[in-house]
């Protein structure tokens, strides 16, 4: 695996770190690879290492090129910005695909949180859309008594454009309301998009991939990490698979 990372905006501090999967030899037969970018939490403040190579990992382990966006923070995340830095990354990684083996039909996002917030604007809002969003307790509904600097609501963005979401939360997240998640999800139903949900009983805000060297398990019911494992099979249903190391047939919706 190579790792590199790149600066996007060297005056708000903004990189791209990608971990890159080798194709060919002995990947026999495949050329490119699904991509994903990774969109830590933070409250816009900071990007969370828990939410960051944690998260990469299983997605890695999945056959995917993986890239994680250090976003625009603190006083540099007036919206825009964010959502600008996102698309800076989808551009980057179109214009590099060929040298990283990136399929370009085939990038999703991932965000936690306030980069849960920023993957939903991404889905609904970017001008470079994802093909597929994971959202895990992410600000929505509530972004206006979360902050000041004039961050939207993307449930109220959901359009006929947006992609497939899977999303997932905690029922009694003490940071951001359920309600938060719920309301994209009444969105995506309204809007007839479709999605994959998980609402776990209990979990602490912030409970990443809820393993032990990440989460103390007291705090999180036993399967609240099953969401990784659940939205990597999404995945494979959303924008395809790999089928003998080729990848197989395209996105079902």
């Amino acid at each position: 695996m190579e790792i590199k990372t790149l600066t996007l905006n060297e005056k708000r501090n903004v990189t791209l770190t990608a971990y890159l999967q080798p194709v060919g030899g002995e990947f026999w037969g495949m050329t490119k690879r699904p991509a994903i970018i990774v969109l830590p939490g933070g409250g816009y403040q900071y990007c969370s290492e828990r939410e960051a190579d944690p998260v990469a990992f299983p997605y890695l382990a999945a056959g995917y090129q993986v890239f994680t966006l250090r976003y625009s923070l603190n006083d540099d995340s007036e919206w825009d910005n964010p959502l600008k830095d996102y698309d800076a990354a989808f551009e980057a990684i179109c214009e590099n695909a060929e040298e990283w083996h990136v399929d370009t039909e085939r990038i999703a996002v991932i965000g936690f949180s306030a980069g849960g917030h920023l993957a939903a604007c991404a889905a609904t809002m970017a001008k470079h859309r994802p093909h597929a969003a994971i959202l895990g307790y992410a600000v929505i509904s509530s972004v206006d008594t979360w902050n000041a600097r004039g961050t939207p609501d993307p449930s109220k963005a959901v359009d006929e454009k947006t992609c497939p979401c899977f999303v997932f939360a905690s029922r009694n997240d003490g940071t951001i309301p359920i309600r938060d998640s719920v309301n994209f999800i009444s969105a995506l139903t309204d809007a007839g998009i479709p999605f994959e949900t998980h609402i776990y009983s209990f979990a602490n805000h912030g409970f990443s991939t809820c393993v032990p060297a990440i989460n103390n398990r007291d705090w999180c019911c036993n399967r609240a990490g099953d969401w990784v494992g659940d939205s990597i099979e999404w995945l494979r249903e959303t924008v395809g698979d790999f089928t003998d190391g080729i990848l197989g047939d395209k996105k079902r919706w």
